[in-house]
């Protein structure tokens, strides 16, 4: 049996199911929201101990700035309302991406977040939040340039184990699965976490996310169990 230790989630489709149910983007979003709050669940309940989504893109800020902003309210809200919930399930959370555009309110929210949950030990869950896969990569390879120059780390001591340390992800096992939602036309990893999926299997969902079900979760782990994984060998 193949263990699951760690499950990538693409969460794609929120603002078309809002505009096929003839509702605002933002209603898509939050019902998405809620659909994540279930899948942190199905997560715990399925012993899975990582758990990395990707809520908000690097590319995400060319969006308006009214579906920006609404976003980040969305996120500060489910910070302050349900991370009584977290504790209580015993969800780490940490946000991983480029932290530079956030508000002080928002960096303020995401602290006290992490700060809080930081005990927690069933599930870890990162979201990826102004993250892209490229940029996390570029800025490790500074932090990693850095520590060389100031003679903290020789040239001949890096290896993958040691690059892997760099990243917003250290610390944490390669993805095992990655379910991306919102239709198979969508076969891609949009920027999503492109060194730590290496080797992952990869289900692609018809549903849109915030249709996404236990049925649909239980199938993607269905398929994950029925792969013969060779991982290189």
């Amino acid at each position: 049996m193949n263990e699951m230790k760690h499950l990538g989630v693409i969460m794609d489709g929120n603002r078309r199911w809002a505009e096929n149910h003839n509702l605002q983007s933002f209603q898509g979003h939050d019902k998405g929201a809620d659909t994540f709050v279930d899948l942190c669940d199905w997560c715990g309940h399925a012993g899975i101990d990582y758990l990395t989504v990707y809520a908000f893109s690097t590319e995400n800020w060319k969006r308006s700035q009214e579906e920006v902003l609404h976003i980040f309210g969305l996120l500060e809200r489910f910070f302050n309302e349900k991370l009584a919930r977290c504790l209580e399930n015993d969800i780490k959370i940490k946000v991983i991406g480029e932290r530079g555009k956030f508000s002080k309110k928002t960096l303020k929210v995401i602290a006290d977040a992490e700060n809080r949950t930081s005990q927690c030990k069933k599930l870890h869950v990162q979201i990826a939040l102004s993250y892209g896969g490229r940029d996390e990569i570029v800025r490790a390879i500074k932090k990693l340039a850095g520590d060389v120059a100031a003679d903290r780390l020789a040239i001949a001591e890096i290896t993958e184990d040691v690059f892997a340390s760099y990243l917003d992800t250290a610390g944490i096992p390669d993805v095992d699965m990655v379910i991306r939602t919102g239709g198979t036309d969508n076969r891609r990893l949009s920027n999503f976490l492109p060194w730590q999926t290496v080797y992952s299997e990869l289900y692609f969902s018809e549903l849109l996310w915030p249709d996404f079900s236990k049925e649909e979760f239980d199938k993607a782990l269905a398929y994950y169990q029925s792969v013969k994984r060779k991982l290189g060998k």
